[in-house]
This record gives structure tokens, C-alpha cells and sequence, in this order.
């Protein structure tokens, strides 16, 4: 008989440095889904990325989360939804320096992607290994919105922001 899964406000699963609470994984809700929660520091966001199965959605808590979908740059403030299909190149980050992390729930769908943050927060990974492990779990990478803004240096190019 299933039964209900109770997670309370500080609990969950956390992965290496990354900033996201894992609530519940694929592990937990038979593949379905991941649910996260995240605060999201300044410049801290991920890389453009595609992913190849997975549904990315975010509802942002607190802050303005600024969203790339595609070539579209846009804001999200409290309260505000968006949600990424399989293939759609999207990154988020907190471009806002004057402001704290934004907090946002975080849900994959189906679930699985947590496996990705378990072997990505191995130490041992150089750069290219975790590339490969990325593109092991059907994730594709491109810039950091924060370089696409002009915020921070490509790290891939040395170039000044």
C-alpha cells in the first residue's frame, strides 16, 4: 500500500555544494518526479542547457530569477511559473546584485535527475568528466546567463566581462 511522504522544512537531500534541497527524488515517487528547493546566489546559476527527458519547471518563493528560454531573457518575481520541455535550451540565475538568493522550487519530470547532482558532486571530477556526466544524464551545456549579460567572464575564453 503506498503511503504518504512527510519531508519537513530543513529536511531533504542535498548533493555536494549544490544549492538544492532534494525533497523527493525519482528514487522516492517511483520515477515520476524530483522536487526541489534552491536559493539561487548572485551569478551562481547554471550553465544554457537542453535536457533531453526531463521537464525543468520553476515557481519562484522570493527575488527576481531572471529565465533564458531559448534567445528570450526574461524576469520572474514571486509567485511566477515557467516550465521548460525536453530540448528547450534554458538557464536561470540571479543577475540582481543588490538583491539576497532568490528561492525557488524546482520540479523534474519524470524524476531521475537527481542522480545527475549525486555523481556531478564526486570531487574527483575534473571539467571534462563532468561534461561527460552531463551528457551521460541527457543534459546539454552552453554560456552562463551571466556571461550572456555581460556580468561575468567565459571561463571557456578567458574573456572579460
Amino acid at each position: 500500500m503506498a503511503q504518504a511522504r512527510i519531508v519537513r522544512g530543513g529536511e531533504g537531500r542535498a548533493y555536494g555544494d549544490a544549492p538544492w534541497l532534494f525533497k523527493a527524488t525519482g528514487d522516492d515517487t517511483g520515477g515520476r518526479f524530483d522536487f526541489m528547493v534552491g536559493e539561487v546566489a548572485y551569478l551562481s546559476g547554471p550553465s544554457l542547457h537542453t535536457h533531453d527527458e526531463q521537464h525543468d519547471t520553476f515557481y519562484v518563493l522570493d527575488g527576481v530569477l531572471t529565465v533564458q528560454a531559448g534567445e528570450e531573457v526574461f524576469e520572474l518575481r514571486p509567485g511566477d511559473f515557467v516550465t521548460f520541455p525536453p530540448g528547450v535550451p534554458h538557464t536561470f540565475d540571479n543577475v540582481r546584485e543588490d538583491q539576497g538568493p532568490v528561492r525557488a522550487i524546482n520540479v523534474m519530470t519524470p524524476g531521475g535527475l537527481h542522480e545527475f547532482f549525486a555523481a556531478a558532486a564526486d570531487p574527483a571530477l575534473g571539467e571534462a568528466d563532468l561534461a561527460e556526466t552531463a551528457r551521460r544524464f541527457g543534459t546539454r551545456a552552453g554560456p552562463t546567463l551571466g556571461v550572456r549579460l555581460g556580468l561575468a567572464e567565459d571561463p571557456t575564453t578567458g574573456g572579460a566581462r
